[in-house]
């Protein structure tokens, strides 16, 4: 069980830094988020999208989730190279 006074500074730095990236419009952002969250997921084979979905027990919308979340994060990045294509 977790302490109750427990710091959550990742948490909180993410926060903030969604806060900047809706205020400055940078989509460049969510592509780091979205590594961020593929990559353990990759090393763990458990992801979370409203449900754990365990790579072992749900092999086709393990990958589907962790493709879409690589295909978003590159969408993203993309923002930086043509920034036309963002909104």
């Amino acid at each position: 069980m977790e302490k109750a006074n427990s710091s959550k500074w990742r948490s909180v730095t993410g926060l903030i830094i969604i806060y900047v990236a809706m205020f400055f419009n940078w989509q460049w952002i969510w592509g780091i988020l979205f590594l961020l969250w593929v990559i353990p997921d990759l090393k763990s084979g458990v992801t979370y999208f409203l449900d754990p979905v365990d790579k072992r027990n749900h092999p086709f919308l393990y990958w589907l989730i962790i493709i879409s979340w690589l295909l978003m994060s590159i969408y993203s990045f993309s923002s930086l190279i043509f920034p036309n294509w963002s909104n």
